[in-house]
C-alpha cells in the first residue's frame, strides 16, 4: 500500500522512478513532504508505514536526548526540568499517529522534567519576538 501510494502522490510510475526522484533532490524538506502519505497509510494499517513512524519516532527522541545530554538539560542527576519545545509539520497530531506525543513518551521515560512544549504560533514569530526584546535591551545601553 506504501509504495502506490507514494508513488501516486509523486505521479511516478514505479519504484525505479522513485529512487530517480529521491536521488535527483534528496533534500530534508522534499522527503519530509511524503510524511502525510506514510501516516496515512500507517493509520490504513500497513505495517512497513508503521515501523518507519516507529523508527522515526525513536531516532527523534534519540536526537532530542542527545541534545540535552550535550546541553545539561537536566541537570546532573537527569532529572532537572527544562522546555521541550514541539515544533514542526511532523510533530503534528493525526487521527490515529501523534509523532509528537510519541517523541515527548520517549523523552520522558529519560528525563521525567521534560516539560513539552506546543507553541500556538510559528517559529518564526517567535524568532521575531526574541530579536525585537535584543534589539529593546541592548538600545537601552
Amino acid at each position: 500500500m506504501l509504495t502506490q501510494s507514494i508513488l501516486q502522490s509523486l505521479r511516478l510510475f514505479s519504484a525505479d522512478e522513485l529512487i530517480g526522484w529521491t536521488y535527483a533532490d534528496p533534500s530534508w524538506a522534499r522527503i519530509a513532504a511524503l510524511v502525510p502519505v506514510v501516516v496515512s497509510c500507517a493509520e490504513a494499517g500497513d505495517q512497513v508505514a508503521n515501523k518507519i513512524l516507529q523508527d522515526s519516532v525513536q531516532e527523534l527522541a534519540a536526537s532530542v536526548k542527545a541534545v540535552v545530554q550535550r546541553l545539561s538539560l537536566s541537570g546532573e542527576d537527569g532529572k532537572g526540568c527544562f522546555p521541550l519545545v514541539m515544533v514542526g509539520g511532523v510533530l503534528e497530531a493525526n487521527t490515529r499517529w501523534d509523532i509528537g506525543k510519541e517523541v515527548v513518551n520517549f523523552v520522558l521515560k529519560d528525563y521525567p522534567g521534560a516539560h513539552p512544549i506546543r507553541p500556538k504560533v510559528e517559529p518564526a514569530v517567535g524568532a521575531a519576538l526574541l530579536a525585537w526584546n535584543f534589539y529593546l535591551r541592548e538600545s537601552e545601553k
